[in-house]
């Protein structure tokens, strides 16, 4: 006897454990795309966005909660060496789409803005502030305030009285206000674009 076998309308044996095996392999392609909002091209973009932003938030907030706090205990000379070498090792590739790339949200935010048809206001009003509120408290923040301090930390002598207090009295405290901010800008950037991703089928 075929234990687990039956024939098909045209006579043929067909194992039944060879059907299972078929439909355990097929994958609803559509229902996964459904479920994590990766129905079109745009929305994958925004969703790369979200990721980035969330990498971003999670590099400055390191910083200003362990980083900086640890080097402000060892000596300033010390401090700024470190400081400085990092600064240099950090401006890489990876580090620039990490830190940068969630801007890839003006892309479907543009879009969504030139096709008020097809997707609704609440959608294209999150994507256009998520890159906004990106671009002026991260980008911005980062090429305005943070960055002139790094190189003018650069440029300090290390043990000189000048140099120790520039460490102490404004690079420890400004920078890392500074660095406190584009981390909250990030954060909102971030949730604004989930929020654009929750919307974006809502016309």
């Amino acid at each position: 006897m075929n234990y687990g076998s039956t024939y098909g309308a045209e006579g043929n044996l067909i194992n039944e454990n060879d059907v299972k095996s078929d439909s355990s392999t097929y994958f609803d392609w559509k229902t996964f795309s459904e479920v994590w909002l990766l129905d079109s091209r745009l929305e994958v973009i925004m969703l790369v966005s979200v990721l980035l932003n969330g990498m971003a938030a999670g590099i400055i907030f390191i910083f200003s909660n362990t980083v900086m706090p640890s080097l402000a205990t060892l000596d300033p000379a010390v401090g700024i060496n470190i400081m400085n070498t990092i600064n240099g090792l950090i401006v890489n590739p990876l580090f620039i789409i990490a830190f940068f790339g969630g801007l890839i949200s003006a892309y479907p935010a543009i879009k969504m803005w030139k096709n008020p048809n097809d997707f609704s206001m609440a959608a294209r009003y999150y994507g256009i502030t998520t890159t906004l509120v990106f671009f002026f408290g991260e980008f911005m923040v980062t090429c305005t305030q943070n960055v002139p301090r790094n190189n003018a930390l650069l440029a300090v002598d290390p043990e000189s009285e000048s140099g120790v207090k520039y460490w102490e009295d404004d690079f420890l405290i400004s920078w890392v206000a500074w660095n406190t901010a584009r981390c909250v800008f990030s954060i909102i950037a971030t949730v604004l674009g989930v929020l654009c991703l929750c919307h974006m089928r809502k016309p």
